[in-house]
């Protein structure tokens, strides 16, 4: 059973280790897409609008590494407690709401239900997060 358990926690390693680098290589990926498209964007800059579409797809790629960063931190966070933080969690999903609503009301395409909607469970995941952090889980388990 001792074998099994730790042919279980290497597996479980190797994973982790190429979730990182899987991470990292998006994260620079969409970093150099907010650089391209930001180098597109300064010849024209007098002309661009705010509706432009490169001025959106800029706005989307920079909320988007937010996203990259949140749940990165969630992998480090398991590798150093070993378990996955509820609240790292809600962060994350917190962020992709906002990046959301964000991208509907700049491409003017929301309509109020879907942004009441969205609203709502924004208010529902910030009280979840308030209540995580209230409420810290039991380390006592090793």
């Amino acid at each position: 059973m001792h074998k099994v358990l730790k042919i279980y926690v290497n597996i479980v390693n190797a994973i982790v280790i190429g979730l990182i680098l899987v991470m990292l290589a998006t994260l620079v990926f969409a970093f150099a897409d907010i650089l391209t498209t930001l180098f597109n964007l300064i010849p024209n800059l007098k002309n661009v609008t705010l509706n432009d579409v490169q001025f959106r797809d800029l706005v989307t790629g920079i909320l988007d590494v937010f996203i990259i960063i949140e749940l990165f931190g969630s992998i480090i966070d398991y590798i150093h407690l070993r378990r996955i933080r509820l609240s790292a969690l809600i962060d994350v999903v917190a962020v992709f709401v906002l990046r959301h609503m964000i991208e509907r009301i700049y491409a003017e395409t929301a309509q109020a239900e879907a942004l009441l909607e969205l609203a709502l469970l924004l208010l529902v995941l910030v009280v979840a997060r308030s209540i995580t952090g209230r409420f810290p889980p039991n380390t006592g388990r090793d």
